[in-house]
């Protein structure tokens, strides 16, 4: 089995586990616990979760580090990451208050870099630092996104 279809076996396995097991997972969906299993095993190299047993049952594993556990993997594995968009956007005034967010969101990266880069080695533990502040700011740009998708759609 290829390390991208163990990476789906595992992340079907986590959404499971968010859900509350096996047992639980089935009631949830079209298909039983043996079927559940098979999807996760990573001795079971032709059962994978169908579309709709994982858009039924990753919502419910929410909870989870790591949600949504699957979705993260396919994007991954498609070279893209996934963004959630904001529950709720902002008022029309809080578009300003976005673009500061954004602004000290970019200037802690800078900072994250520039600290990585100072005794001249940019190692893993400084790229994990510079990696959640890039995390910081797509988040941000996604509420920026919804929010002034909300304003063109609102005129």
């Amino acid at each position: 089995m290829t390390p991208e279809k163990l990476a789906l076996k595992r992340a079907f396995a986590e959404t499971v586990k968010g859900v509350g097991g096996l047992e639980t997972a089935a009631t949830f969906c079209r298909v039983g616990k043996s079927v559940l299993g098979a999807n996760q095993s990573v001795n079971e190299d032709e059962s994978f979760a169908a579309l709709d047993v994982i858009a039924d049952l990753e919502p419910l594993a929410r909870d989870r580090a790591g949600w949504p556990h699957v979705t993260q993997a396919l994007c991954l594995q498609m070279g893209g990451t996934f963004v959630a968009l904001p529950d709720a956007p902002t008022s029309k005034e809080g578009l300003l208050t976005l673009l500061a967010r954004q602004a000290q969101e970019q200037n802690d990266l800078t900072q994250a870099i520039c600290a990585g880069l100072s005794d001249g080695r940019f190692c893993a533990k400084d790229a994990s630092k510079a990696l959640r502040e890039v995390d910081d700011i797509i988040r941000v740009a996604a509420a920026m996104r919804a929010e002034l998708k909300m304003l063109v759609e609102g005129e």
